[in-house]
């Protein structure tokens, strides 16, 4: 009995066609990512190479032939290198390109003097010049340059080229080191050949197991394209599909780099990388999420802006690595701060925007409170430096009504009052007196428990009928609150005796 070869069918070649397609594009598109990335750091190599021995050669000379370069003679000129004559001396140069594979020149101004180049029949290029481009270019900068030139009968190189310096810093000529184009290309194309195969392999392997799984390879092929769409899109909070997460295989690890990698970018897109906040494009999403929510809602919502007082002295006595130091610091305190509360905003520079979410003015003022007396009593350690800094805020209830620009605005308006009045505060009521809102707050929740009294009877035990005694509201002015209520208490009474 001969045994018959199942054949394919139509499902599995259509899962095939989806998943390769898709996969076959994401290699191209990776392949040519990687091809420009190789080509590129190849080219760095290459012109780090060139540089390297340019720099070797000239120091050597100056080792070997102390003295400066002079052109001596009137019809027939000859290069001497201090006493040492170094025209027609291509010894030196020859054995360097024997074990470096490149070409070198030594200019006298525009001329070659001394090269390893040669044309098609043996002949070395003495005498020839260089492209008065590169001339130009040395004389500018008088320091290594790169080009990419064509030498001969269409010979084309990668060359660098080092100034030559006298003693009296007058610009003598150049050392210029070269790799055939030919060269170049064929150590890049060396170098992708094992991507190339990984990719081929890869697309094989993807093939198999198609075929293998076609009805969930299509499920999770489909969920991942349209994850990636809306990534595309610029919705960067999706979560991946479960069913392609619980895959203990290629795809499951494929769905998780992608989570990976929407995390990346998130953080590139949306977060300040010195301080890890938000930055001001995410941070003007926040806020108009937040009152879209309680334009909605109903729910409270408050904005504040920070700026910390006097860093430009910082940056100015102690250099910019400590201001970066002091902005991490402060920023670490602003996303402690935040923690459950909103959204911390690195707004520019030393400025600071916070985004309070379902908070009411006064629990977000006491926790203002505490986050100023933090910082004013923090020490940031910088070497053997202690620095101190404080922060002044502006804070203002958020209004459905009203702009993000005028919110952002009023809360900008009142730490400039703050800054021309003392620094080191929060603002609420320019002009006036701020009582402390640490102790309006748990004056708040003592009257707010005093007036809530609860019989117990037989009928009003269970949880739900418990809970139907408190409002909404009450319930997240409590939450909001509690925090502060047993950690200040000590401290509001210590204000009353002040």
């Amino acid at each position: 009995m001969t045994k018959t070869k199942k054949k394919i069918g139509k499902l599995q070649i259509a899962v095939l066609i989806r998943t390769i397609l898709p996969v076959l594009i994401m290699c191209i598109i990776i392949l040519i990512s990687v091809t420009v990335r190789v080509r590129k750091s190849l080219e760095n190599e290459v012109n780090r190479s060139l540089e390297a021995v340019a720099e070797s050669v000239s120091l050597a000379y100056n080792e070997m032939f102390p003295g400066d370069y002079v052109l001596v003679g009137d019809k027939v000129v000859s290069l001497y290198k201090g006493d040492k004559e170094l025209t027609g001396d291509h010894l030196y140069l020859d054995t360097i390109k024997a074990y470096s594979g490149m070409d070198i020149t030594l200019f006298y101004k525009d001329a070659r003097i001394l090269t390893t180049l040669l044309d098609a029949e043996g002949v070395r290029y003495v005498g020839s010049g260089v492209h008065a481009s590169i001339i130009g270019e040395m004389e500018r900068k008088r320091e290594p340059v790169f080009f990419k030139t064509e030498i001969g009968a269409k010979q084309y190189y990668y060359a660098c080229y080092v100034p030559l310096i006298n003693s009296d810093d007058s610009l003598i000529g150049m050392i210029g080191t070269a790799y055939t184009a030919k060269y170049v290309r064929a150590a890049q194309n060396s170098a992708m050949m094992p991507i190339v195969i990984i990719a081929i392999l890869g697309l094989v392997a993807a093939s198999v197991i198609s075929i293998r799984y076609t009805n969930t390879i299509v499920s999770a092929v489909e969920s991942i394209h349209t994850f990636l769409s809306k990534m595309i899109s610029g919705q960067l909070s999706n979560d991946m599909p479960h069913e392609v997460m619980v895959r203990d295989d290629e795809i499951g690890a494929m769905g998780e780099s992608i989570m990976r990698m929407q995390n990346a970018v998130r953080i590139l897109v949306e977060c300040d990388p010195l301080t890890t906040l938000y930055n001001r494009r995410c941070g003007d999403a926040k806020m108009k999420a937040i009152q879209k929510k309680s334009l909605e809602s109903g729910l409270p919502f408050c904005v504040a802006i920070g700026d910390i007082d006097f860093f430009k002295k910082v940056n100015d006595t102690y250099g910019h690595d400590a201001g970066d130091l002091v902005l991490k610091h402060v920023a670490g305190e602003l996303k402690d701060l935040m923690a459950g509360r909103g959204h911390a905003v690195r707004w520019g520079g030393e400025e600071f925007l916070l985004i309070f979410e379902d908070m009411r003015l006064i629990p977000a003022a006491a926790s203002l409170e505490t986050l100023l007396d933090k910082i004013k009593a923090a020490h940031i350690n910088y070497g053997a430096q202690d620095i101190r800094v404080t922060m002044t805020i502006g804070l203002v209830e958020g209004s459905p009504e009203k702009t993000l620009e005028d919110m952002v605005k009023e809360a900008d308006e009142k730490l400039y009052f703050g800054k021309q009045n003392g620094r080191n505060q929060l603002v609420v009521t320019p002009g006036e007196p701020e009582p402390s809102y640490r102790l309006l707050l748990v004056e708040e929740m003592e009257i707010k428990r005093a007036d809530t009294v609860i019989t117990f009877s037989d009928d009003l035990m269970d949880s739900q009928n418990l809970m139907e005694l408190f409002s909404d509201n009450a319930l997240k002015d409590i939450e909001n609150g509690s925090d502060f209520v047993e950690k200040n208490t000590k401290n509001g009474e210590e204000e009353n005796d002040e």
